[in-house]
């Protein structure tokens, strides 16, 4: 890449920063170009340059070019998790860890508060995120939760609704923790929170999907098996934080 390239792609990345951090606060229809480019630490022409309107920002805030890379990295996923050639209980056992350590290593609280107002607001973007980024890791869950169906391990009626109740929960449970500090709750809740909602899951989802009259004992990843889920989990945030860090601004 040569440096030229390297400055442009900076300097998007900078303004999508600033752009990020106006609408969390004031939203679509608050926001303002001018605010934005000053945030940044460039001009008005520099700005429309890389983006031609609000709207295109505004989009731009959703995508970030994460789309192809979550694809990429969910296949990879599913791949790895087929190549241990375990039991249905612990592949899901596998995928719960990821969620849960997933969600609260790219937690992202601008972020979040735009896709609140978004959803208030009417979902104009936020399907095409969801499609791109959401719907991918709802359709790995149920595809597990399917195979343990197949199997006779697992019995469920609706597999893509539990499934997406077990995403929807653990992203209520990492927003939701401001909202619990403070309060008495806070250290049952939120002192080791990966740990707390891994075995909270877990426990859980077993229940729910062990037939009756049968017992599913809860299945433990190795050492070896944590760190291949870790390394997953390391590059997801990565591709989060390359593209759209806070702290880059300065």
């Amino acid at each position: 890449m040569s440096r030229s390239v390297k400055e442009s792609e900076q300097t998007k990345r900078k303004i999508l920063v600033a752009a990020k951090n106006e609408f969390a606060e004031k939203g679509f229809n608050g926001a303002r170009m001018s605010s934005i480019a000053t945030k940044a630490g460039v001009n008005q022409a520099l700005l429309h340059y890389h983006f031609e309107s609000k709207e295109n920002l505004y989009q731009n805030i959703f995508h970030m070019g994460l789309g192809d890379d979550i694809r990429e990295m969910t296949t990879k996923i599913e791949d790895e998790l087929k190549s241990w050639n375990a039991p249905p209980e612990k592949e899901l056992a596998a995928m719960l860890y990821l969620l849960c350590t997933g969600h609260i290593a790219t937690h992202d609280d601008e972020l979040n508060r735009i896709i609140a107002r978004e959803i208030a607001d009417g979902q104009q973007y936020f399907h095409d995120f969801a499609r791109i980024y959401m719907f991918p890791r709802i359709a790995l869950l149920e595809e597990f939760i399917k195979t343990g169906i197949k199997s006779g391990v697992f019995e469920i009626s609706n597999p893509l609704l539990f499934a997406i109740s077990i995403i929807s929960f653990t992203a209520d449970y990492v927003h939701g923790e401001k909202v619990i500090k403070g309060t008495e709750w806070y250290n049952q809740l939120y002192r080791d929170k990966k740990k707390i909602l891994y075995n909270h899951l877990l426990e859980t989802t077993l229940k729910a999907l062990t037939p009756a009259g049968r017992i599913i004992p809860a299945p433990e990843l190795s050492k070896k098996e944590i760190s291949i889920l870790d390394s997953f989990v390391n590059k997801i945030t990565e591709l989060f934080q390359n593209q759209i860090n806070p702290g880059d601004i300065r």
